[in-house]
C-alpha cells in the first residue's frame, strides 16, 4: 500500500535525513547506525517491526481473558494507539512503496517529534511484549488456580484466593516486579496445595496396604470374627451384609495413580477427589468399623446370655483349650482374640442342642 500523502512530506519539509537517521537509531536503540547507508538502516528498521512491534500487535488478539478487559485496554491505550498509527508506514516501508525517510517523517510527526515521548512509547511496547513472554506462564498458572480446590487449609487458600484476586488487576503485569511475585507465589501455593491435597487424598482414598492412623484402619481381627461369628445358626447377618457392602463401595473408590506427577499439571486427582466432598472412603471405613463392633458386641451379648450353657457342654466335651481360649474371650469382658472355624462348629453344636433358649435369647436381642 502507497503510503497516504497526509502524512509523506519531501525530504525539505522535515528537518532532513539527519533527523530521519537519528530516530532511526533511537528506535532501534543502536546509536552506530547512524554511520550506515539508509538501506542498510531500512532493512533494520524492518526486521525491528517485524520481530517487535507487528509481533506484539499480533500477539494482543491471543491475550487470555484477564486481559481483554476495557481497564486493561485503557491502560494500554498509549501503546496501542501509536502502534495502529505506524502500522501503514512500516507496511509501505516493507512493500518498498515509500522510502526510509517517509517512514521515518511518519514517525515523528506521530510522537510531535519529541524522542522522550518516544522513548516512553518504546519502553511501553517492551513492556507489553514482556508480559506476552510471560504469558505462557500466567495461563496455566491461572488455569490451575481456577481449577484447584478449595482445601480447608487457611494459609494454602487464602493465597490462592491472594493470587486470583491480583487477576482483577491485570495492568500490573506490565511490570516485571508484579509478574515475579506472582510467579513467586504460585510456585509456593502450588508446592503447598500438592503436599496438603496428597495428605488429604491419602487419609481418605488409600486405605489399604498404607501406614494409616489407627481410625482409618479395618481391625482385621474383628473382620474376621465378625465373618466367623455370622455362620452361627440363627443370628442376625445383617452387620456383616453392611460390611460387605461399604467395603465395596471402600474398594471400588481406591485409587492408585500417580498422583504427585498429576498434580504437577493438574490440580485434581483423575479419581475426582475433592476434599471437601461429604462422602470420603476413609469415612466408611469409620463406618465399617462401628458396625464390626456393633456385631461383634451384638454376638458377645447373645453368648453371655447363654454363657451357661456353652460353659457346661465345653467342660463336657472336654474341648481342647486352644479351641477353648477364643470362646472364653468372648464370653468374658476382656478383648476379643482371633477365633478359628473349629471354635464356631463347636458353638453350633452347642446351638443345636438348645436351640429354643438361644432363639429366645436372640429375639429378644432384637
Amino acid at each position: 500500500m502507497k503510503i497516504s500523502d497526509q502524512w509523506t512530506y519531501s525530504v525539505t519539509e522535515t528537518s532532513g535525513q539527519g533527523r530521519a537517521l537519528e530516530w532511526a537509531a533511537l528506535i532501534l536503540n543502536r546509536p552506530e547506525i547512524r554511520n550506515e547507508s539508509a538501506n542498510y538502516v531500512q532493512n533494520a528498521l524492518i526486521d525491528w517491526w517485524n520481530c517487535s512491534a507487528e509481533w506484539i500487535s499480533a500477539k494482543l488478539a491471543e491475550f487470555p481473558e484477564p486481559f481483554r478487559t476495557t481497564g486493561f485496554r485503557k491502560e494500554i491505550h498509549h501503546i496501542e494507539n501509536p502502534l495502529a498509527a505506524l502500522k501503514p508506514a512500516f507496511d509501505s516501508l516493507r512493500a518498498g512503496e515509500s522510502s526510509l525517510f517517509e517512514a521515518m517523517d511518519h514517525l515523528g510527526r506521530n510522537f510531535a517529534w519529541d524522542a522522550e515521548r518516544l522513548m516512553r512509547w518504546k519502553e511501553g511496547l517492551e513492556h507489553l511484549s514482556a508480559l506476552a513472554l510471560w504469558l505462557p506462564v500466567f495461563t496455566p498458572a491461572l488455569d490451575y488456580l481456577n481449577i484447584a480446590f478449595p482445601l480447608g487449609r487457611e494459609e494454602i487458600d487464602r493465597c490462592r484466593e491472594s493470587l486470583l484476586q491480583s487477576v482483577h488487576e491485570p495492568h500490573r503485569f506490565l511490570e516485571a516486579g508484579a509478574r515475579d511475585e506472582f510467579s513467586q507465589k504460585f510456585l509456593e501455593f502450588k508446592k503447598n496445595y500438592m503436599e496438603a491435597y496428597c495428605l488429604l487424598h491419602e487419609d481418605a482414598l488409600n486405605i489399604v496396604g498404607g501406614m494409616k492412623k489407627d481410625e482409618l484402619k479395618i481391625d482385621p481381627v474383628l473382620l474376621r470374627n465378625l465373618d466367623l461369628l455370622s455362620d452361627l445358626q440363627y443370628v442376625d447377618k445383617s452387620y456383616l451384609n453392611k460390611v460387605k457392602l461399604l467395603a465395596k463401595w471402600v474398594q471400588r473408590n481406591q485409587c492408585n495413580l500417580p498422583l504427585q506427577q498429576i498434580l504437577e499439571r493438574y490440580p485434581r486427582c483423575y479419581c475426582n477427589f475433592n476434599p471437601s466432598s461429604q462422602q470420603h472412603p476413609s469415612d466408611s471405613v469409620a463406618q465399617i468399623n462401628g458396625i464390626i463392633r456393633e456385631g461383634i458386641d451384638y454376638f458377645r451379648t447373645l453368648l453371655r446370655r447363654c454363657g451357661h450353657l456353652i460353659t457346661s457342654e465345653l467342660k463336657a466335651q472336654e474341648t481342647d483349650e486352644r479351641m477353648l481360649q477364643p470362646i472364653v474371650a468372648l464370653l468374658g469382658d476382656g478383648p476379643p482374640v482371633p477365633l478359628k472355624p473349629q471354635s464356631i462348629k463347636i458353638l453350633n453344636r452347642i446351638i443345636r442342642k438348645y436351640p429354643n433358649e438361644f432363639l429366645a435369647e436372640i429375639r429378644r436381642i432384637k
